[in-house]
């Protein structure tokens, strides 16, 4: 008997065919690269329109809000979405996507920048290497990473440099008191920095929480140890410089951001964490 079961194509394999004709239509002569591409957006319009009217109808119900809600999990429905306007990607995501664009200048000169956070319409960055002390550093700032971030994502007013240190989440400076207050601040102590690998998360059990710990160069950064798919452990998960992919599903995030690269709209959630006497010490929320 015949098999009419089809087996789904790979996402990556399709996105990357998808790529190549676009390149090979762009290739062609004037004429037909117009005819093509007026092919394709009249192919975008109609899939647009049908896409919405899908979204409206499932909305509608309380259980088709849920359905849709998982629908978007798929990292090729929410790039669909995505193309066709119908979400759009968290501010996080575009300044991230910005400072892209500005990396490589500022590794070519011996430097380079993090985004800690967006919040209240300031990015919070942090510079590396040859930008961090450098007395040019707000220059650079101004000229360079504010500049794209701002021309790039108009909602940020501000751009804000956050001191180097082993932070994970942001630590405003009122909590910052005296280090002999940290337990009864909430914050609990870990294990010696020496037992931190490079680049290899470690799992650590701070009361009621699971958290993860990883150590990339001079920073150390605590997360909950909870994929946000489906809330299992990431620990054991592959780390490939600063990316781990959870060891369940595949699904992937940026260490230093905590950023999910597989479906952006997804954060792990960030712990303070801080190093006292070559100690880390993490504050669970």
């Amino acid at each position: 008997m015949a098999n009419h079961v089809q087996q789904e194509e790979d996402f990556e394999a399709l996105a990357g065919r998808v790529d190549r004709a676009l390149a090979a239509v762009r290739a062609l002569a004037e004429e037909a690269r117009e005819k093509a591409l007026e092919l394709k957006e009249a192919i975008e319009a109609f899939h647009r329109c049908a896409l919405r009217r899908l979204v409206r109808t499932l909305r509608s119900t309380e259980h088709g809000k849920e359905l849709l809600l998982q629908a978007v999990e798929d990292p090729s429905v929410y790039a669909m979405f995505l193309l066709h306007g119908i979400v759009r990607q968290d501010m996080a995501t575009r300044v991230a996507a910005a400072l892209e664009e500005v990396r490589p200048y500022l590794r070519s000169h011996g430097g380079d920048v993090e985004l800690v956070k967006v919040e209240g319409g300031v990015a919070y960055v942090r510079l590396h290497g040859a930008c961090l002390g450098c007395s040019l550093s707000a220059r650079t700032l101004q000229d360079g990473v504010e500049e794209v971030i701002k021309a790039r994502v108009p909602e940020i007013q501000r751009v804000a440099v956050v001191p180097e240190g082993p932070v994970a989440g942001f630590v405003p400076l009122e909590e910052i008191g005296d280090l002999s207050d940290l337990k009864e601040s909430g914050w609990v102590e870990g294990p010696p920095v020496a037992d931190l690998p490079e680049g290899r998360p470690i799992r650590f059990e701070a009361g009621e929480h699971d958290v993860l710990l990883v150590r990339l160069g001079s920073r150390i950064l605590a997360y909950r140890n909870q994929c946000p798919h489906m809330g299992n452990p990431l620990h054991q998960g592959p780390v490939e410089g600063n990316v781990i992919t959870c060891p369940w599903h595949g699904f992937q995030f940026d260490l230093v951001s905590g950023e999910c690269l597989t479906v952006p709209h997804v954060q792990l959630e960030p712990f303070p964490v801080r190093v006292h006497g070559q100690r880390v010490w993490v504050r669970p929320s």
